[in-house]
């Protein structure tokens, strides 16, 4: 005699035992609330991979039909798109900045800091602070040794993190290999899990229809306004480069395009440097230092500013949203979420739009249409009652 597995006997409802209705929302909540801590290490890297996916899919889906429906061979060839394509600018990213790095460094080492702290007459200006700082003593002050002695410690500083430089290598790889096996199950699922949280939502379709199109209008925006913005900022730093006479414009304008992708790095990776290469040259009597000072205010006023005017402009089209609003929301995006905050930041926003919208349509209605019904019944009692 066998017996039904425990998931094959038809459920009881609920409705009418509050006990029981209230222990399920109590097991619901641990639950989730377990499955929140579970994921919580991993978050960034799902929600790239719901980025990802969310702008690929049309193309997944063609590409699913061209080879007659083999999902998992289509999601494993979008993958090995996704891989060069992050990868390649990546390694190239990473070549650029070890080759500008170690160019500085030798050009640091091989620096007579004296002569150019003596040309700049530097101890002549410090010691007019005596005059305006009491106590000061300007003689026990050596700007030409300090910075001899701060490129000699460089090495030093080096080596004794780049323990943790490996360590966060390995966090960043493990990191994308995470998104990699996140995508693959958004892919092959994703369409089955968009149906699942549609026939558990409490709201009408129409309004789950319309947050889902809001987050995918969010999405599309976002990766537009990151890619004009890449460019402008690209465009931006090789004519100020080219201005101020830097060697081969073209090859690091488009350096500085791919490191404006990078979080917290942007394209002040390619023009800080040179900056301190045309000030350096000029130290030595090359070059004057009006190119110096020129891409300085150049890389300040232009290059920076531009991601702050072309990234809200980019994104408006897609996320409804005024320019100065989308500003506020990237910016506290990533002052609150790191990097992801740049899509959860106006993602935010939009949903608040959308939560406003669905109360006006939908709640806002009822209360309204139950009012109305309300008035006719409190005429009948009034008229009941004798004057």
């Amino acid at each position: 005699m066998t017996s039904k597995a425990p998931l094959d006997v038809p459920l009881q409802p609920l409705k009418k035992r509050p006990l029981a209705v209230a222990t399920f929302f109590l097991l619901a909540i641990l639950v989730l609330w377990a499955t929140g801590k579970i994921l919580a290490p991993y978050i960034t890297p799902i929600l790239l991979a719901l980025i990802i996916v969310t702008f690929t899919f049309p193309l997944y889906r063609r590409l699913r039909r061209r080879l007659k429906g083999r999902h998992h061979l289509a999601a494993a060839l979008m993958l090995l798109g996704v891989t060069l394509t992050i990868i390649l600018p990546a390694f190239i990213l990473m070549m650029l900045l070890i080759q500008q790095a170690t160019a500085v460094f030798e050009l640091i080492q091989k620096t007579d800091f004296q002569a150019i702290m003596t040309r700049l007459r530097i101890d002549e200006r410090i010691e007019v602070l005596e005059r305006y700082v009491p106590g000061f003593d300007a003689s026990a002050i050596q700007p030409g040794q300090l910075a001899a002695h701060a490129v000699q410690a460089i090495p030093g500083i080096v080596a004794s993190h780049g323990a943790a430089a490996l360590a966060g290598f390995a966090n960043i790889l493990l990191g994308f290999l995470m998104m990699l096996l996140a995508a693959y199950y958004f892919y092959t699922e994703g369409e089955k899990l968009v149906h699942e949280l549609v026939y558990l939502s409490p709201l009408p379709d129409e309004y789950d229809e319309e947050i889902i199109q809001r987050f995918r209008g969010v999405v599309d925006a976002t990766f537009r306004g990151q890619i004009l913005t890449a460019l402008a900022q690209g465009a931006a730093t090789g004519i100020g480069l080219a201005i101020s006479g830097v060697p081969a414009p073209v090859l690091w304008g488009a350096a500085a395009a791919l490191f404006s992708l990078v979080p917290m790095v942007g394209a002040a990776a390619i023009w800080v440097p040179a900056t301190i290469y045309l000030f350096i040259a000029a130290s030595f009597g090359n070059a004057g230092y009006g190119y110096a000072i020129f891409l300085l205010l150049w890389g300040v006023l232009v290059v920076s500013l531009v991601d702050n005017l072309i990234r809200p402009w980019a994104m408006r089209a897609g996320t409804n949203m005024d320019a100065i609003v989308l500003l506020f929301s990237i910016l506290g995006g990533i002052s609150a979420f790191g990097f992801v905050g740049i899509l959860l930041g106006p993602l935010v926003f939009a949903l608040l739009v959308t939560v406003a919208h669905i109360y006006k349509n939908f709640f806002r209605v009822t209360l309204v249409n139950q009012n109305e019904d309300l008035v006719p019944a409190v005429e009948v009692v009034d008229s009941a009652v004798p004057e």
